[in-house]
């Protein structure tokens, strides 16, 4: 693995149905364009099919989780997998994930307090004018949030004493969470 930052993606892959608004979208196409903006910022990036694996990818999803510099996760489409992906960013992760979804979702109750990053999808496609702006917003997005230091989380803003758990030292070993300081 390189030096390189890293940027995970949470995302559906191919072409899914939004049962929401009943339209499908072909969430590959999405992807290429966070792809780019990813590479515009100057950093690596990782999506669930990209890894080389054997066995199931519930650990190097996990570390991904945990390490990644950056993660943004697409919710187009209401993808159960994503969304359960940014539920578990959100609790490792303070800060860095950036959510996006095509400007049809029907988002629940519990991400009204996180900002999401509308797109608009033509199904088959996304309109260039429309990729360049999403493109650029990403890449401006990552250089920024980079360099933040308040979170982006929502279990990190409610939970101010929260410390991020740390992978121990020996492999194989369980997610531990250090311990808040005592008030």
């Amino acid at each position: 693995m390189s030096d390189k930052k890293r940027c995970f993606v949470l995302m559906g892959f191919g072409t899914k149905v939004d049962f929401k608004t009943n339209r499908s979208l072909d969430l590959d196409k999405t992807y290429k364009i966070i792809q780019l903006a990813i590479k515009d910022a100057g950093l690596e990036c990782v999506r669930a099919d990209d890894i080389v694996h054997s066995g199931v990818i519930d650990k190097p999803m996990y570390e991904n989780l945990l390490n990644a510099d950056v993660a943004i996760a697409d919710l187009s489409t209401s993808n159960e997998n994503a969304i359960y992906e940014l539920g578990v960013r959100h609790a490792l992760k303070p800060r860095t994930t950036i959510v996006i979804a095509e400007k049809q979702f029907k988002f629940p109750f519990d991400l009204g307090h996180v900002v999401i990053r509308p797109y608009e999808h033509l199904g088959t496609g996304i309109d260039f004018e429309e990729a360049e702006r999403l493109r650029t917003e990403l890449a401006k997005a990552i250089t920024t949030i980079i360099k933040a230091s308040d979170p982006d989380s929502p279990v990190y803003t409610f939970l101010p004493g929260l410390r991020p758990p740390e992978l121990a030292a020996s492999a194989g070993t369980p997610l531990t969470a250090a311990a808040a300081p005592a008030p």
